[in-house]
């Protein structure tokens, strides 16, 4: 009787309840400059978070506020205003004013004055914070053992509100994530039992600094089959899965760096152990993928290998992977991801393996540049490395004119790869001719490159009038004229021709890059000089060639030593005078006899290098050309900015230099220092993706934009990563329809159980679970702009794996240089990272909103690319959230995007392409 009559009391306790703001939502938001104003129904989540994010308010509203509240308390100032119970000012908070009265405060509050209590105390809004995760169970339990509620308030509030969101406390015990096999396992690791719920939730927040806590919410917030394997239920041995968990909490844990929560409880380290395990590719059971054998991540990582080919657990991963600094986290989580992209099903030589892992660190743009390219070959990436190695040797102009030929060499070939011009297949063997090509010192210098292009590449190029010509048509793409699909736009009939535009727009930046001449020179020079070389030149032949050298040192690019200094990067001298050489080695042929072989190669050595030198400049210009966008841009008003490019031969430290080599390019801005690009070549694009953007409009004054750089540079980069080839009408039309089913289903979710398994079917927080089912009850009108694009097509029925190439860019969370759409239910693992730009790769709402667009329009939807071109810049112009973890803003800011934009943005590919107009030659015959 007397349980029955305690579950009955606790049965009658209120969760939450409906509290007025100060002179409402607004009013009150903007008075801590806090705009767009959060929703009623997520009111004090946002604010708890936004206010007190870290220790020093984040702007000058909220520290006055701040101040103002503690001088009230302290009688100075008359006391804050007290909220009335106006309808339109209600929004919910966790338990009851009584509640926090009693077990906080220690003071009896009223319902309007609960608000300002709240946020004007850390402590308090970081524990409502947390408690607005929770469900009503747990809720209905806390405020029952209300000595809990004033502990976690008084010792451990930061890391509630970080890390509070996995507690379910049922039938008067702690619920902890995972099946039954969990809660044995964190009773053993806490040396606790999950019936004593003080004392767990006691050790639990106030063990190592928050690190448990840290640990229980990023298993919390897995998937099931990832929580299998953080846990071990994936190992069979019952006593070894709980050595192995108390390792992952005691060792583990410990070892996990960079985490503040007491002064920044929001925020999370870059490539810790959630991203890790978010990464780590298992089965359904929860078992690691292959290859995952210890021994071999011994070896791939450098720590000490160890007798037992056991697979890596959780707790191998937190010690060995997650348990450095942060740029070694990143590598290493970089290391495991390629490995099980790409060689899951590797059962060769073990060392070549190793070898291949190992390097990624060192080529990390060479390695994500051949995956992304399709590339799976171990050979070819072992063959590429080596070759890269014996290059590293060397310094100044001859490391800048060799790194320049081969990063230059594959640029082309990946490109033309991504593009359709030529399969992974013949992209492999190409990538091999060039690493083994004949070459003086084993360094593709001395010809090498220009032999390969004329041997091996020229071969899988588009027929054309001339070299430059024919690597213009293969960057291109494959060129569909006869099947291209028609398109009738403003009375006007087009070709939908990507390949056409690109060769445009490749033209036209060639034209503009002033310091590089046109390939096919020094190819034709490369050429004469192979036959000084290795011929048997006649007499006429001497003096074809010495006329070739005369009138081609006249078309070279003439600078003067002054401008080519100031145009390169530091480290690299200027190249000899090309001119010169050319006419003296014209001379010097003119009079050599025909039999004189050796000293014709004499004369020819130095035309060697002029070719080379040349021929490095045109593919460092054409890496470029590929990259840059419009041609109208301004950065191709200045010279030739390809020829700034730095590998990194200026830097001092030896281990600096040969990382920046083959080191994801940046752009770099310093004073006195013009604007460059430093780093590899390979992957360009995502370094100069801003501007490939374009802004149509320009009719308004622009104000600084909301999204951090990071963010700016994720979407960026989300566009420059799109395949048109991949984008099908079938998918566009798909999204459609999965977004129209997505929409009905939330608007006919009129009561909670509907809403339920809506929540359930998109795995939703505890936080936002919360909010939806307030919103329905207070404010069911709000109801679907409370749900993303990527979770109105899950609703819809649609299944995101087959629409990947309408994603976005997610290197820092997955480490590939592809696309992707995120699953609803793994956003919550992204939060909290601010400095890797995540909150983009979970908003894939743009896309989404174009593709909806180019179906009403009747658009074939390879056009989205460079509709997206335009539509992302206006997008990252004027979108304005909170701050970076405000995705709810972005996705309402991209599904509003109006008709009449979208035809702006078309209007322009009509005019730049890839939209090509039809050419009406007579009735019934047209071009």
């Amino acid at each position: 009787m007397i349980v029955a009559a305690f579950q009955l009391r606790l049965g009658a306790i209120a969760t939450s309840e409906d509290v007025p703001v100060p002179g409402g939502t607004a009013a009150f938001a903007a008075s801590l400059s806090i705009d767009p104003v959060p929703d009623r129904g997520r009111f004090m989540f946002e604010l708890t978070r936004l206010v007190h994010e870290t220790i020093e308010p984040r702007n000058a509203a909220i520290a006055e506020f701040l101040l103002r509240a503690r001088q009230a308390q302290r009688g100075q100032r008359p006391a804050m205003p007290e909220a009335t119970a106006r309808a339109s000012d209600l929004v919910p908070v966790p338990l009851t004013a009584d509640v926090w009265g009693d077990a906080i405060f220690h003071r009896r509050l009223r319902p309007g004055e609960l608000v300002t209590a709240i946020l004007s105390d850390r402590a308090a809004s970081l524990l409502c914070h947390g408690l607005l995760q929770l469900d009503d169970e747990t809720l209905e339990y806390l405020a029952g053992h209300q000595s809990i509620l004033s502990r976690l308030y008084e010792r451990s509030a930061p890391i509630f509100a970080g890390f509070g969101s996995a507690i379910r406390i049922h039938q008067n015990r702690i619920v902890p994530p995972g099946d039954e096999a969990a809660a044995a396992l964190w009773e053993v690791a806490l040396n606790e039992k999950t019936t004593r719920v003080d004392k767990f939730l006691q050790l639990l927040f106030e063990s190592n600094d928050g690190r448990i806590a840290y640990l229980y919410d990023a298993i919390g917030r897995l998937d099931a089959p990832h929580r299998a394997f953080a846990l071990g239920t994936w190992i069979a041995n019952d006593a070894k899965r709980q050595d192995r968990f108390k390792a992952l909490t005691t060792a583990g844990v410990g070892s996990i760096r960079d985490l503040h929560v007491r002064t920044a409880p929001f925020n999370r380290p870059s490539y810790d152990f959630g991203m890790a395990l978010s990464r780590l590719r298992v089965d359904e059971h929860g078992a690691p993928s292959a290859p995952s054998a210890q021994s071999l991540w011994a070896r791939v990582v450098g720590v000490s290998e160890t007798v037992e080919d056991a697979p890596i657990d959780a707790a191998w991963i937190a010690e060995n992977l997650v348990g450095t600094d942060v740029r070694q986290r990143g590598e290493r989580l970089d290391q495991l991801a390629f490995a099980q992209r790409l060689f899951g099903s590797f059962d060769g030589d073990r060392a070549e393996l190793v070898f291949v892992l190992r390097s990624m660190s060192r080529y990390r743009a060479m390695m994500l540049t051949f995956d992304r390219a399709g590339i799976k070959s171990i050979e070819t990436y072992a063959g590429a490395i080596r070759h890269a190695a014996r290059m590293a040797k060397l310094d100044g102009r001859s490391g800048y004119v060799a790194q320049a030929l081969y990063q230059g060499a594959l640029v082309l070939v990946t490109r033309m790869t991504t593009t359709g011009t030529i399969d992974a297949a013949t992209a492999e063997r190409l990538i091999n001719q060039l690493a083994s090509a004949q070459a003086i010192d084993g360094t593709l210098t001395g010809g090498g490159v220009a032999r390969w292009m004329r041997e091996s590449l020229a071969p899988v190029l588009p027929a054309a009038r001339d070299f430059e010509g024919a690597l213009i048509a293969g960057l291109g793409g494959h060129d569909p004229t006869v099947n291209a699909p028609r398109v009738v736009w403003e009375g006007q009939q087009y070709r939908l021709n990507l390949a056409a535009s690109e060769r445009n727009r490749l033209r036209r930046v060639r034209e503009k890059q002033g310091g590089a001449p046109v390939i096919d020179l020094p190819m034709q020079l490369a050429d004469a000089a192979r036959t000084l070389v290795t011929g048997q030149p006649t007499a006429d032949d001497l003096q074809d060639i010495a006329g070739q050298f005369t009138a081609l040192s006249t078309d070279i690019p003439q600078l003067s030593r002054e401008e080519e200094a100031d145009n390169l990067p530091f480290g690299v001298a200027p190249p000899p005078a090309h001119s010169e050489l050319l006419r003296k080695a014209a001379d010097d042929l003119k009079a050599t006899r025909s039999k004189d072989v050796k000293r014709a190669a004499r004369i020819a050595e130095p035309i060697v290098e002029v070719a080379d030198d040349l021929l490095a400049r045109s593919l460092l210009s054409f890496a470029y050309a590929i990259s840059l966008g419009d041609p109208d841009g301004t950065v191709l008003l200045a010279d030739d900015v390809s020829q700034r490019h730095d590998f990194g031969f200026g830097l001092k430290d030896s281990e600096m230099r040969a990382r920046l080599v083959w080191a994801m390019p940046r752009q770099d801005v310093a004073p006195g220092v013009p604007w460059h690009v430093s780093g590899s070549l390979l992957s360009l694009d995502t370094a100069l993706s801003a501007l490939a953007l374009r802004r149509v409009s320009s009719d308004h004054v622009l104000e600084a934009p909301k999204l951090t750089s990071n963010m700016r540079e994720a979407f960026a980069i989300s566009v420059s990563l799109m395949d048109p080839l991949a984008l099908r009408d079938a998918d566009r039309d798909a999204i459609a329809a999965a977004l129209d089913r997505g929409r009905r289903r939330v608007l006919e979710a009129s009561s909670p159980a509907l809403l339920d398994a809506i929540i359930a079917e998109l795995f939703v927080d505890g936080a936002r679970r919360r909010t939806l089912r307030w919103t329905l009850a207070h404010e069911p009108e709000r109801l679907v702009s409370m749900f993303s694009l990527t979770e109105l097509m899950t609703l819809g029925g649609a299944s995101l794996s087959e629409f990947q190439a309408w994603g976005m860019a997610v290197l820092p969370n997955t480490g590939c240089l592809c696309s992707r759409v995120m699953a609803p239910g793994s956003w919550p693992s992204l939060a909290g990272r601010p400095q890797l730009g995540l909150t983009a790769a979970i908003v894939p709402d743009v896309n989404f909103r174009v593709a909806v667009m180019l179906k009403e329009l009747g658009l074939p939807a390879p056009l989205a690319k460079v509709v997206l071109s335009a539509a992302v810049q206006d997008f990252i112009d004027e979108v304005r959230p909170t701050d970076d973890a405000d995705w709810l803003t972005l996705s309402r800011a991209a599904r509003v995007i109006g008709r009449e934009r979208i035809e702006d943005y078309v209007a322009a590919a009509t005019a730049t392409g890839p939209l090509m107009p039809v050419e009406v030659r007579s009735p019934g015959n047209q071009r």
